[in-house]
């Protein structure tokens, strides 16, 4: 396991957990993240419980760069508050969304499907490295516990009646305990966690910065500079292709891009690969910080 050498995940942890508490906001989530780059598409699979409100909530988006809202996305399915009774074994469970999650190999490979009239999954997510890991899901923070892992991803995702094949790298994670409002809440503008993989070790980020150029309210370019407990420094230019806004849970804003990088490879040669940029704000400071843009 990387990052909190304090914590260590058993096969259990691809299970749902027990809450620590009697909090009612005590939340699970489980998140895939879907790419079809030559298309411009770019889809999300998650899923959240609140098991003391008996709720869940979460669900399915797949955009391209042909819209940026909900209404207007090539599909978005996606819940707040429905009737969870029971949580069942989360290594093989079917939400009432018709989100499948199918453990095959314990912290390593799962199948995803998800059907529905107007768009259906089908994929198998296989990491390509050990989870990435914070906390044990206690407060206080956020994301009391949470894990992180890239992995190659393959199959389908048929949209309209159009299969359209998957092969990418993308991320999941894995997060539990309470959330925590935070009014002040904006990630997005500097390296708070995450980690340097290269030449097959990976080192936790101890320092870095994240600079996001905007078109108006949309992040449009990203520019990341980091340094690793090894002492080996990542220099990436992001530029989004695409664009989502929602609101993931009420108090949270999201904003969403499939993303090209340009980067140097461990051998000096330039690189390019795919992935994605989340700029999340508390939605009372994003209304602030677009309400400002106005004024000027």
């Amino acid at each position: 396991m990387r990052g909190d050498q304090g914590v260590q995940l058993t096969t259990d942890d691809d299970n749902f957990h027990s809450p620590t508490s009697d909090d009612p906001m005590w939340s699970e989530t489980t998140w895939f993240s879907i790419s079809v780059p030559e298309r411009r598409i770019h889809a999300y699979v998650y899923p959240w419980v609140r098991p003391n409100m008996k709720m869940f909530g979460g669900g399915v988006i797949v955009w391209d760069d042909s819209g940026a809202l909900p209404w207007d996305s090539l599909h978005c399915n996606y819940q707040w508050n429905l009737p969870l009774a029971a949580l069942g074994d989360l290594r093989d469970f079917e939400f009432p969304s018709r989100i499948r999650l199918r453990c095959l190999e314990p912290l390593t490979t799962y199948h995803v499907t998800y059907d529905h009239p107007d768009c259906s999954i089908d994929v198998q997510f296989r990491a390509i490295m050990e989870p990435h890991v914070l906390g044990r899901g206690d407060p206080p923070g956020l994301f009391s516990a949470h894990v992180d892992q890239p992995g190659h991803v393959t199959g389908r995702i048929t949209l309209a009646g159009e299969e359209i094949p998957v092969d990418c790298y993308a991320m999941r994670d894995r997060s539990w305990g309470p959330r925590i409002e935070d009014p002040t809440l904006r990630m997005g503008y500097e390296v708070i966690m995450g980690y340097l993989w290269r030449d097959g070790e990976a080192a936790a980020l101890v320092s870095g910065t994240r600079e996001i150029e905007r078109d108006g309210v949309w992040p449009r370019r990203i520019v990341i500079s980091a340094v690793d407990a090894l002492g080996r420094r990542i220099e990436a230019v992001g530029q989004c292709v695409n664009r989502f806004s929602f609101t993931n849970i009420p108090w949270m804003f999201n904003w969403l891009s499939l993303t090209r990088w340009e980067y140097e490879g461990s051998d000096g040669a330039a690189a390019v690969g795919w992935g994605e940029v989340q700029d999340v704000w508390h939605t009372d400071r994003y209304r602030a910080f677009a309400r400002s843009l106005r004024q000027r």
